[in-house]
């Protein structure tokens, strides 16, 4: 390895550190007892770690009142005043999912209709499907909440997949419709001559030529969806609250929870890390290189 190779991974790994920092952070503060989150100077690891605020957080039931008087008050508080955090965790893993599962059934053949179609405004329809993107998101709060407050779909979880599906759609669509432009019509003019029908045409033949770009899209749909807070804080009361309202429900007149907080975030964190760290070849082929895929 040459100095301009070392001098480059040295800088990497400085950019990394640089974002992973908070996370690491958050991840010890999740392990420090109360009276160690304002220690002066500040520690990154914990005198005595605990992992009494996952209890707090994921299983109150445990939750043995006589830990200390210290940790009594913050539980006692936190029981009274924030949200349980399991059914808000459920809700959001529902939401995600579902909104996922249905957009990808609405996008892929939308996508693939506007790319092998020509009818007329078949460009001015995939333009429009992006320029909804276009506009800042809290504009369209209002206007969603009236529409669906008066179909009843207000605080539900159905309500939050509808919204998820028709703000990621126009995103996904105009992902997908990249990904098969990228695949020759000349690839399905020899199935056809094979005898290929229609049916297996799509799905024996584009469908795993575009696995990349769909991986792309639904990771998408799920990174917006799982880590929404906006529109869910407008759209739920109490019954489909999901993973980040319930996360600002850990500020209490005597200051934060950061404890349960720092536990919830880290819990919250892990799915994406994983989802990323065994697709991240998927992502970058169908971001970049939609046919090679590995």
């Amino acid at each position: 390895m040459n100095l301009k190779n070392l001098y480059l991974h040295v800088l990497l790994l400085l950019i990394a550190f640089l974002f992973a920092f908070p996370l690491i952070w958050t991840f010890f503060t999740s392990l420090k007892p109360p009276n160690e989150y304002y220690s002066k100077p500040p520690q990154l690891l914990p005198i005595n770690p605990t992992l009494y605020h996952y209890h707090e957080a994921f299983f109150p039931e445990l939750i043995d009142l006589n830990y200390t008087k210290k940790q009594k008050y913050w539980v006692e508080e936190a029981a009274g005043k924030a949200n349980p955090v399991t059914p808000s965790l459920i809700n959001s893993i529902y939401v995600t999912l579902g909104s996922t599962l249905l957009t990808l059934i609405l996008s892929i053949p939308a996508s693939y209709a506007l790319s092998r179609y020509n009818f007329k405004g078949n460009k001015d329809i995939a333009f429009f499907l992006l320029s909804t993107r276009m506009v800042p998101p809290i504009v369209m709060i209002i206007p969603f909440f009236f529409i669906f407050n008066y179909v009843n779909l207000v605080d539900t979880l159905f309500g939050l997949i509808l919204m998820s599906v028709m703000i990621n759609a126009p995103v996904c669509i105009w992902i997908l419709k990249g990904v098969f432009d990228g695949i020759p019509k000349e690839v399905e003019s020899a199935a056809l001559v094979d005898g290929c029908n229609l049916y297996y045409l799509f799905t024996k033949v584009i469908l795993p030529l575009s696995i990349g770009g769909i991986i792309t899209a639904s990771l998408f749909c799920i990174f917006f969806t799982w880590t929404e807070y906006i529109f869910a804080l407008i759209m739920t009361r109490k019954e489909a609250v999901t993973l980040p309202v319930a996360l600002s429900t850990f500020k209490l007149d005597r200051g934060l929870l950061w404890g349960m907080m720092s536990a919830t975030i880290i819990v919250a964190t892990i799915p994406i890390l994983r989802t990323v760290y065994f697709l991240q070849k998927k992502i970058i082929s169908g971001i970049l290189f939609p046919l090679f895929d590995t």
